[in-house]
């Protein structure tokens, strides 16, 4: 994937300051790569109940490479290819920005 220039004048037009809509999208990718991780665990959560299930009472074969270091089964790393293949947060973030999708208020502090 090839460095994608971004127009400032575009953010600048919705926010009206710069450094503000750097904040906003910032969050907006922490939130988008949390729901990711909760979405990642999930599965593998699935993946090792679905094997529990499937009575697989005998030790868990181990998967080597060639240094013999201990690997990921296939089905763990079919799961994080999956992921993988997902545009970054942060590209996803700029995206919904530039759209119109993302919505940020102030709050009101009290002192």
């Amino acid at each position: 994937m090839g460095i994608k220039p971004i127009d400032l004048k575009k953010i600048q037009e919705i926010a009206g300051n710069t450094y503000e809509a750097i904040v906003v999208m910032a969050k907006r990718a922490r939130q988008i790569n949390d729901e990711r991780k909760i979405m990642f665990n999930k599965r593998l959560e699935e993946l090792k109940a679905l094997k529990a299930q499937q009575g697989s009472s005998e030790e868990v074969p181990r998967h080597y490479d060639d240094e013999q270091t201990p690997k990921a089964p296939p089905e763990q790393l079919q799961i994080a290819e999956e992921f993988d293949r997902l545009p970054k947060p942060s590209i996803q973030a700029i995206e919904e920005y530039l759209q119109g999708k993302l919505v940020w208020n102030y709050e009101k502090r009290r002192f």
